[in-house]
């Protein structure tokens, strides 16, 4: 038989549901900028990397349960703010963060965990 895992606390939940929020917040900020106003291509990675691996090492040194998606999407924005800063400034890349945003939150959703 399965051993089962202990539910989470709900200090561990408010903690995910918050960095999910603080991910969409900034896509939602990105609405309610004028139009015309240019920000460098980096911003948006770069602000969705420090949630989401601020979010991992909270989580982490509160020994909770952290969901690999978390990491591996917040290493991927890390990188491609750094490609955009580096190699690539006029690469827009709010496209690749929305949808590893989008991975994060469905595989939170699905396996209980972020």
């Amino acid at each position: 038989m399965a051993r089962k895992e202990a539910r989470k606390s709900r200090a561990e939940a408010r903690v995910e549901r918050l960095t999910w929020a603080m991910l969409v917040l900034v896509f939602v900020v990105l609405q309610f900028i004028p139009e015309g106003t240019v920000l460098p291509n980096f911003i948006v990675p770069a602000a969705c990397a420090i949630i989401l691996l601020g979010s991992g090492f909270y989580q982490f040194t509160r020994s909770w349960r952290v969901s690999p998606f978390l990491w591996i999407a917040g290493v991927l924005m890390a990188v491609a703010a750094g490609y955009s800063v580096g190699m690539n400034p006029s690469v827009n890349l709010a496209g690749v963060s929305l949808l590893l945003t989008f991975i994060v939150i469905v595989m939170g959703i699905v396996l209980d965990e972020s």
